[in-house]
């Protein structure tokens, strides 16, 4: 059976390099590649919602969550299996749900900047890493920075 490798995306950062590192990752382990999204109502609110029935901001967010993975997975060569997720929730739960619900062999999560916060509360790559049972790799952007 082939392994998949968890890659959850966050939204609206420039992830290409974490796609970029997860397919070296799946080519290497010949592995399948699930790329996921996780809506978090309360971070990811747009200003268009205002203006929205209630029943239709859900479908919005799925909408543009849908669109932004679609244009990461067109960065996976035609060769390779990969697919896309949207879920709701709180991220790192749903991280760590998702893991295990389609028993995956690795969770690669991107490394963002440190917030003030950051050390009180733990960022979501470090809940995955302390709730997860199995492996995760925390990549780094090697871009230098400006």
């Amino acid at each position: 059976m082939k392994q998949t490798i968890l890659v959850p995306v966050s939204a609206g950062a420039s992830q290409e390099y974490l796609i970029d590192e997860a397919i070296a990752e799946a080519a290497w382990r010949r592995s399948s590649l699930l790329m996921l999204r996780v809506i978090d109502l309360p971070m990811e609110f747009p200003a268009e919602a205002y203006l929205m029935t209630s029943s239709h901001v859900g479908d919005a967010l799925e909408e543009s969550a849908r669109a932004e993975l679609q244009a990461l997975r067109r960065r996976v060569p035609h060769d390779f299996e990969a697919s896309v997720r949207v879920e709701y929730g709180v991220p790192w739960r749903v991280i760590c749900d998702v893991a295990k619900s389609e028993d995956v062999a690795l969770v690669m999560v991107g490394a963002h900047e440190h917030r003030l916060f950051d050390g009180l509360l733990g960022t979501t790559a470090s809940r995955v890493v302390d709730h997860l049972d199995r492996s995760v790799l925390v990549v780094r952007d090697g871009a230098p920075s400006a």
